[in-house]
């Protein structure tokens, strides 16, 4: 859990000004039996301010992982408040992520909306959704599902189902490795069967042979099978099972809200050039779509080595300001230069 200190030591170190006009309180909702704890990080003022809800990466379900820290040191500084909270099953909040669907994990987004309508500070017509990485999946689905949802922000997210987004990942891990084109293929192969015995359409000795033929290699680790290539008995009550076709793309198609895809130059984790395609082709009906490339930058929208938790890129932050001005701003003050913005 933050405490208002913390982020201003955060924003010290990180050779930025403090921004003392924000403040951070303790904040719970509920999700039918599940409940979510979080941090709300409010503006200075009496008006009422637009919101940010964080919707989570598959890898990040605690409220102060580091992808998330530029939004309460940077929004609420600009009048937009934001909304921080532990994912089901990670933290102070209750519920079992590993057996949630994309669609538990929008309404738990969704309740998090719901609760900051009923304050006082916040404009419930302005309330939007941010979400990296799987929780760039899982923002888009809240929209389709809430009509409370104004925005949305979607950073990383892949425009490919999550079976195709880790074929890319375990080719790109093999390649950037050194590893030879037949030994991309041959990992390939073996996801592919791995994939269908959780489909239902390989056996369960078909797929042990096939993983048994590569478990001993040295690059085993970077074909990324699901549950390390231990095979379940029965697929059909897996999560990998559940979500490995997961369309996002009809999903993206039905957004009718402003929205704004952050993609990183490379990543390791998402085909960005196939993303932005998809996007394009499948959200040409909604004219308040917006693709921005962030050169330089990871996954997470962060600088230096990837994957390392560096600091945020100034440039993402910058074009996700200026979207926010143009797309949500009536009354919100004017930007602050770079000089002024926080990333850690």
């Amino acid at each position: 859990m933050f405490a208002a200190a913390e982020i201003l030591a955060a924003i010290v170190l990180s050779g930025s000004a403090p921004r003392p006009e924000s403040m951070s309180l303790p904040v719970s909702f509920r999700n039918g039996k599940v409940t979510l704890a979080g941090t709300l990080f409010l503006p200075q003022g009496t008006e009422r301010h637009p919101a940010v809800v964080l919707f989570h990466s598959a890898n990040g379900g605690e409220r102060d992982f580091h992808a998330y820290q530029h939004l309460a040191t940077v929004l609420p500084g600009v009048g937009i408040a934001v909304l921080l909270y532990d994912r089901r099953g990670s933290g102070a909040s209750t519920g079992n992520f590993n057996t949630a669907t994309f669609e538990d994990l929008a309404r738990d987004g969704i309740a998090a909306v719901r609760y900051l309508k009923t304050r006082s500070d916040i404009d419930r017509r302005r309330i939007g959704a941010w979400g990296v990485s799987q929780g760039g999946w899982v923002a888009p689905l809240a929209a389709t599902l809430s009509s409370d949802i104004a925005f949305v922000v979607a950073v990383s997210a892949p425009g490919v189902t999550p079976a195709a987004q880790m074929d890319y990942s375990a080719t790109n891990r093999l390649r950037t490795t050194g590893w030879p084109h037949e030994v991309v293929e041959k990992a390939i192969r073996v996801r592919d069967v791995v994939n269908d015995y959780y489909r239902g359409r390989a056996s369960r000795d078909y797929a042990q042979k096939a993983i048994m033929q590569i478990r001993n290699e040295p690059w085993f680790n970077d074909v990324f099978l699901p549950n390390g290539g231990n095979l379940p008995d029965d697929p059909t009550k897996t999560k990998w099972r559940g979500q490995m076709d997961y369309d996002p793309l009809a999903v993206f198609a039905r957004v009718r809200v402003p929205t704004v895809f952050f993609f990183a130059e490379h990543d390791a984790w998402v085909p960005v050039e196939e993303s932005i395609n998809n996007v394009r082709r499948v959200m040409s009906a909604n004219p308040q779509v917006t693709i921005e490339r962030i050169l330089g930058t990871d996954h997470l929208m962060e600088n230096g080595i990837p994957d390392s938790g560096g600091e945020t890129s100034r440039s993402y932050i910058d074009r996700l300001l200026a979207w926010f001005q143009r797309t949500i701003a009536r009354k919100l003050p004017t930007m602050p230069p770079p000089s002024h913005l926080t990333h850690r």
